[in-house]
């Protein structure tokens, strides 16, 4: 490749790019919300009906037409910035380059979708989310609503209001993690933890689980962890949060996977709830700050533990007793902690090799 060639192919450097606004996050994150509505109502459908025979379905409206405001409104943004006699990716603004790269993905698997559901029919329950065209839609939604993260984690130095639409960026694209590996989403369902028995004219009894039910059963927790909580890693790597931001993170996308399943385990939202109360009170006692590594491993490692704990009390509550011995739902609460330890101790040594400083004083 000659040289010519090699700069028309190169990454404009960031400061070529233009930063977006605060009410240009809000306008993105706003479409974006109608994007994640029509992701969850579709999942909705997916879950709770039968017989599905079409692609023109009232949540598919929904759900592209999200996409839509989403590529009108990026493409808008490039076509403000955009300069005569300079390429448009350069008019990309700071930050939305995924984004940008996400609508074309969620464009190509729309069709591919389309082309799916025509031939193939439409999907039901896990063989949905291996669909390759549905993981295609995924991808693409994540970079998308993830855009306004990235524009700030390109300029961390804000004000707190400014970061405002970073961290519901943030909570949204964990959602669609959350949704496409549903069937490793603790909330969604109740029973990963209780194994029954049935007999006639006998309500179910719990009764030990089976040696592959508990590895299952672990690794949901893990991946449920993992989801729930890079995000909030994330973040904190970067700046100071309050304690609410890690509550409201873990809590929104546990009630909105129940939600998806028409509640049918519907006291899993209080406890929910409680798991996240206690997971912002870790966070207030403990109070990590990007420049603080032992207090963010703290908090990294708690974190699931104090999330999960409700899970496995309100388990216990509903049936009378627990499926699991204490060896093993305790060690699972340990395994969840030392699982967010290690990605925390990962993530801070790539950020100290990289020299990357966040800013302690934004929260």
């Amino acid at each position: 490749m000659d040289a010519a060639a090699a700069h028309a192919f190169a990454i404009p450097p960031a400061a070529v790019h233009r930063p977006t606004t605060a009410l240009e996050d809000a306008i993105t994150l706003a479409a974006g919300v109608w994007l994640l509505i029509g992701t969850y109502v579709d999942g909705w459908a997916h879950n709770n009906l039968r017989n599905l025979e079409t692609f023109f379905t009232p949540w598919h409206a929904v759900l592209y037409s999200g996409f839509a405001a989403c590529a009108i409104w990026i493409a808008s943004l490039t076509w403000r910035r955009h300069v005569t006699g300079t390429r448009w990716v350069e008019a990309v603004p700071a930050g939305y380059g995924a984004a940008a790269a996400g609508v074309a993905i969620f464009l190509a698997s729309g069709m591919g979708d389309f082309a799916w559901h025509s031939v193939l029919g439409i999907e039901q329950n896990i063989s949905a989310l291996f669909s390759p065209s549905h993981l295609g839609l995924a991808t693409g939604g994540f970079l998308i609503l993830g855009a306004p993260f990235s524009a700030a984690w390109q300029s961390p130095v804000r004000p707190w209001p400014r970061l405002v639409p970073a961290f519901v960026s943030a909570t949204l694209a964990g959602m669609v993690a959350a949704f496409i590996l549903q069937e490793f989403a603790v909330f969604a369902r109740h029973g990963l933890v209780q194994t029954y028995t049935t007999a006639a004219g006998t309500p179910p009894a719990v009764t030990a689980p089976t040696s592959a039910g508990i590895m299952i059963s672990l690794a949901t927790f893990l991946v449920s962890t993992v989801v729930l909580f890079v995000p909030v890693l994330l973040l904190s790597l970067r700046w100071r949060l309050h304690a609410v931001i890690p509550a409201a993170m873990t809590l929104v996308p546990s009630a909105a996977l129940q939600v998806m399943v028409a509640l049918r385990d519907a006291w899993l939202v209080p406890v929910a709830l409680a798991g996240a109360v206690l997971v912002g009170a870790v966070w207030a006692v403990v109070r990590p700050a990007p420049d603080r590594p032992g207090r963010l491993m703290a908090v990294a490692g708690l974190s699931p533990v104090v999330f999960w704990a409700p899970y496995f009390a309100g388990a216990a509550l509903r049936d009378g007793s627990l499926s699991f011995s204490p060896e093993i739902w305790s060690g699972t609460l340990v395994w969840t902690g030392l699982g967010m330890l290690a990605l925390a101790a990962l993530m801070l040594k790539v950020r100290a090799g990289t020299g990357a400083d966040g800013d302690p004083g934004t929260g």
